[in-house]
């Protein structure tokens, strides 16, 4: 029980915020399957074995490459400038 404490049981006394956030929320994403595992594995194990329907992976499908393209033009420009070469966007090996 004391592994799951929201309250730090040793000094300081200190809300453990992820410890609350768990034990509040309805689902926990670890996005990525490898990093759900993690979550469930070791790092909130005592949580997943109370709860295992709260935690799933579901990604957004946003990656860095469309996301610069998006979010800064100008610099998606430089690089495929540098790269001579807008593949880059779609290929990952591009870079």
């Amino acid at each position: 029980v004391a592994r799951m404490s929201i309250i730090e049981e040793s000094e300081p006394k200190m809300v453990k915020m992820a410890h609350l956030a768990i034990i509040g929320c309805h689902k926990v994403n670890g996005v990525a399957q490898v990093h759900t595992g993690l979550l469930c594995k070791s790092l909130f194990r005592d949580f997943y074995e109370m709860w295992p329907e709260k935690f799933v992976n579901i990604t957004n499908g946003v990656n860095h490459r469309r996301w610069m393209l998006q979010a800064n033009p100008a610099m998606s420009a430089v690089i495929s400038k540098w790269l001579g070469t807008h593949d880059w966007g779609h290929d990952l090996g591009g870079l």
